[in-house]
């Protein structure tokens, strides 16, 4: 993953900036600083591919962060976003061979077109709603090289296609077919696309429909000796809902649930132990109801939440919701 650095004071302007940067792809490692010092020393910790400033910086403060960069970081790219910006500092950064000016850059989807270009990343967008196994074969299909960034509530792994045929694959500590094979366990994945993955080292020769099987034995076994601790059938489910902590609204996605308890995707910094309401509305019914819970788990994408005693109302509105907007899910959960 490529290191984008956000540089700006004002928290809620940042805070925004960097969400939806984090929303454009998963080949994009978004970092924040809330002033100059603290960007310099996550440069010093990190390798940082490209800096993004001046959204509501003084022209002095970003002059000085470019000065800086300049001197001790000359390979960063760096693009500074203004509104209305002077004459004088226009004439400076346009010295600056490593800079990249964006005068009131209002579209997001603009901004990370040349953030990939820069990268030299060919963004293919995102795919979520297949299988990887059958997005892998039309791939094999049509004879395409790519890279694919393959998320599933918190894990994350790349898979490299060389004219259709997988060569290569990264997860954590494992490479090659071990990689893959873990990679293609994973259900209800979101897969970002590059199409430019560049020069791909071999690692394995195994054909797709071979892995496909394997990962399918892998599947079916880890299921016969799973030991079922649990009451509940989990569904999965893409819903949008919000929770409440501390007064603090924040809005989620919902990637499944049962009747106790849900995963949901948050970016929030939330800790296992700390308690929530999650609002959770049924069309069909035409009725919303606050279920709390308390977080049992977390990982990088997201938290699991399980749910305190419900009601009759409360199980009626999930199960409305399991009926109209999810998917059962082999095995039992929460």
């Amino acid at each position: 993953m490529k290191n984008i650095l956000v540089v700006d004071d004002d928290p809620i302007l940042l805070h925004t900036f960097v969400g939806l940067l984090k929303s454009q792809g998963g080949f994009l490692r978004i970092l924040s600083a809330a002033n100059i010092q603290a960007a310099m020393e996550t440069l010093a910790g990190e390798e940082v591919h490209i800096l993004i400033t001046g959204m509501h910086m003084s022209e002095m403060e970003a002059f000085e962060l470019l000065s800086l960069l300049r001197a001790k970081y000359p390979q960063t790219r760096v693009i500074v976003m203004t509104n209305n910006a002077s004459a004088m500092f226009r004439a400076k950064i346009k010295q600056m061979a490593s800079v990249i000016h964006f005068d009131q850059a209002l579209d997001i989807s603009m901004l990370t077109k040349r953030i990939f270009t820069e990268l030299q990343i060919d963004y293919g967008g995102q795919v979520r709603g297949i299988t990887l196994s059958s997005f892998l074969q039309m791939l094999e299909l049509e004879g395409r090289s790519c890279a694919l960034r393959v998320t599933a509530k918190g894990k994350q792994g790349t898979i490299f296609i060389a004219n259709g045929k997988p060569v290569a694959a990264k997860m954590g500590l494992l490479a090659g077919k071990a990689a893959a094979l873990h990679i293609l366990t994973w259900e209800n994945v979101l897969i970002d696309i590059d199409y430019s993955p560049g020069q791909i080292t071999r690692e394995m020769d195994t054909p797709l429909m071979n892995l496909l099987l394997e990962s399918g034995r892998i599947v079916d076994e880890k299921q016969s000796q799973r030991p079922n601790f649990r009451k509940h059938s989990r569904y999965d489910c893409l819903v949008g809902v919000d929770y409440d902590i501390s007064d603090w609204t924040y809005q989620c996605y919902m990637r499944d649930i049962s009747e106790g308890g849900a995963y949901i995707e948050t970016e929030q910094p939330v800790k296992v132990g700390q308690r929530l309401t999650m609002s959770l509305s049924s069309p069909v019914l035409e009725q919303t109801c606050a279920i709390s819970g308390t977080v049992v788990r977390r990982d990088p994408k997201g938290i699991g939440l399980r749910f305190e005693e419900l009601t009759l109302q409360q199980k009626q509105v999930i199960r409305s919701l399991m009926e109209t907007r999810c998917s059962p899910i082999s095995g039992p959960s929460q």
